[in-house]
């Protein structure tokens, strides 16, 4: 922790109404009210796209590789 904020005005103030919004639904903005959030989903982020993309082809490799005369074959080694 770096005490970074600790002398700007406002800041414990700041601090208190995060504490509230990560704490309960009812403390948050409904999304009608928030601009960006009112016509489409949040955008995502490079490695969120990168964490499905790969979950995605593992699956699709798995069953590739379970459908394969190969997997068989090793499958009998074993």
């Amino acid at each position: 922790w770096m005490p970074g904020h600790s002398d700007v005005h406002g800041n414990e103030g700041v601090d208190k109404h995060a504490k509230l919004t990560a704490e309960s639904r009812q403390n948050n903005s409904p999304h009608t009210t928030i601009p960006f959030l009112r016509f489409s989903a949040l955008p995502l982020s490079i490695s969120a796209l990168k964490d499905v993309h790969y979950k995605v082809t593992h699956t699709r490799w798995a069953q590739l590789w379970r459908k394969s005369p190969r997997y068989a074959r090793m499958n009998r080694l074993d």
